[in-house]
């Protein structure tokens, strides 16, 4: 095994216009994203060094705009097979022994299984569990779920079969929606996976929950392995390990949609002016902290094979982690955007 560590540089180390290969001035309303990482490859990022440059005076640009002047986007696999922009997210976590034990609960019971609490069921057959009502401090909007079971996707599709359903209420706690997240297709159709099958819901956008709850059912058909090490104690079999958690996640505002320059110098560790005495401001150089650990996917397909390649274009069914900027003003001569970041190259033998 090999492990090194370098100090991106480079052209590499800069956003590109993705018409103009090569070109780093991204003004002009451009959207621009660091490549796909290939295996063995990881991105420490710890800034973004801006340089701007206007033909006009920037100061107007200090005040507020109703429209971002950048956005920057961070791609995370924030759950398996789940990608998402933490910053741009809040998630609900649904689990442990306060939530599973206060729920109400049908042939299934919460325990402890390798340090953490799981819904298993008592036996074989119909199991059932249905959260309290969370209330929300204001109503919010959900758009994403993903949830973990005990069991492996290496689970025989036989051994049970579950479902999963998020439910909305009223203030005056009447059910009004239901979503069902075990059919990401078409959410609002009932829909019953086996352990094999991803564990994500997508792109539902429930609006305006003031109220929700999770309703969990499964049909187990075999015991699993903690049979034996239970039975002889309590004198009937505990069944299959089930349930371990459900994350929610709630779209939010993010600090990275900058709606105008003093808010970008308020995110930033530094940053000059360049401005002579009674001379209008045109060019800035900005640093921007931004901390994020880029990871290669498995998810990612290249559709020429070589994710070195400058000109590496991907499967657009395809997922991986990466860095986004968007120029949303059409008011700047020149954009340039570099990465602050080390990049960790780790080689496995054959």
């Amino acid at each position: 095994m090999i492990i090194d560590k370098i100090q991106l540089a480079g052209l590499d180390a800069y956003f590109q216009d993705p018409n103009n290969p090569g070109q780093i001035n991204i003004a002009g309303q451009v959207t621009s994203r660091t490549k796909p990482l290939g295996k063995g490859k990881q991105l420490e990022i710890s800034a973004i060094e801006l340089l701007i440059e206007s033909d006009s005076d920037l100061t107007d640009l200090f005040n507020f705009q109703p429209n971002p002047l950048f956005s920057i986007t961070v791609m995370k696999e924030m759950f398996p097979a789940m990608f998402a922009d933490p910053f741009r997210h809040r998630v609900h976590s649904i689990g442990g022994f306060e939530d599973f034990k206060c729920g109400t609960l049908e042939n299934v019971k919460a325990m402890d299984i390798d340090g953490i609490p799981t819904i298993v069921s008592i036996g074989t057959g119909k199991v059932y569990w249905i959260s309290p009502l969370y209330p929300m401090p204001e109503s919010i909007t959900i758009n994403h779920a993903s949830w973990e079971l005990a069991a492996s996707r290496k689970t025989p599709p036989e051994n049970f079969k579950y479902s999963l359903k998020l439910l909305k209420f009223d203030s005056n706690h009447n059910l009004i929606q239901t979503v069902h997240l075990t059919n990401p297709n078409n959410p609002s159709q009932p829909g019953n996976l086996d352990p094999t099958k991803p564990r994500k819901a997508e792109n539902f956008d429930l609006k305006d929950v003031g109220f929700y709850q999770i309703e969990f059912t499964a049909d187990v058909k075999k015991d699993t392995a903690i049979y034996e090490k239970h039975t002889t104690l309590i004198g009937k079999s505990i069944g299959t390990p089930l349930l371990r958690a459900v994350n929610l996640l709630e779209p939010v505002e993010s600090v990275y949609n900058i709606h105008s320059l003093q808010e970008l110098l308020s995110l930033s560790a530094e940053y000059h002016l360049f401005e002579n005495q009674g001379q209008p401001i045109k060019k800035m150089l900005v640093t921007l902290d931004l901390s994020a650990t880029l990871v290669h996917s498995d998810y990612a397909k290249f559709m020429n094979n070589d994710p070195n390649d400058p000109i590496c274009f991907t499967d657009p069914n395809s997922f991986y982690e990466f860095v986004e900027i968007t120029v949303r003003t059409d008011k700047l001569k020149i954009v340039e955007a570099k990465l602050n970041g080390e990049v960790l190259t780790k080689s496995n033998g054959k």
